[in-house]
């Protein structure tokens, strides 16, 4: 259970199993306000014991019911934070698909999503979060106009 971990957890238990050799039990056993031996639970091979789903398997299964329920834009913003703090940034696997009917159209949508995004920029009480998901969003509508472009002139983004 406290072995030093020989590569990068490839499965949620092994994440768990990495955070007991790295940060301890004592550290965990305070952050989740659970004893040793839950802890240790979370961190054993399903395979070979009797585990039990780890906090990181219910968000997992927490953010999916989120996306089957079309509530992309909502997880999106808290692993975008995640992301964040390890020194990364979300990025969708596929160009956003624009939905207005031409390229003027898509143009004239940006302005909205710019106005709000300078708001949040000037807001002296805008959080870093909050200008970041506002930039997150303006960047978005900056691409469903590079896809427009490329639809009209036959293109492949």
């Amino acid at each position: 259970m406290n072995r030093e971990p020989t590569a990068p957890p490839a499965e949620t238990w092994q994440f768990f199993s990495a955070c007991i050799h790295y940060l301890g039990k004592a550290t965990l056993t305070s952050l989740f306000q659970r004893g040793e031996r839950q802890i240790e639970r979370w961190s054993a091979d399903p395979t070979t014991s009797a585990s039990q789903r780890n906090p990181v398997d219910r968000y997992e299964l927490l953010l999916q019911e989120l996306m089957d329920k079309n509530q992309a834009e909502t997880a999106r913003a808290v692993v975008g934070r995640q992301a964040h703090i390890v020194g990364c940034e979300l990025v969708e696997k596929e160009m956003p698909m624009p939905d207005k009917g031409s390229i003027e159209l898509e143009i004239i949508d940006d302005l909205d999503v710019k106005n709000r995004y300078d708001t949040v920029l000037l807001d002296p009480e805008s959080t870093q979060q909050q200008c970041r998901m506002a930039m997150e969003v303006f960047i978005r509508e900056l691409k469903e106009n590079y896809v427009k472009k490329c639809q009209d002139n036959g293109w492949n983004p």
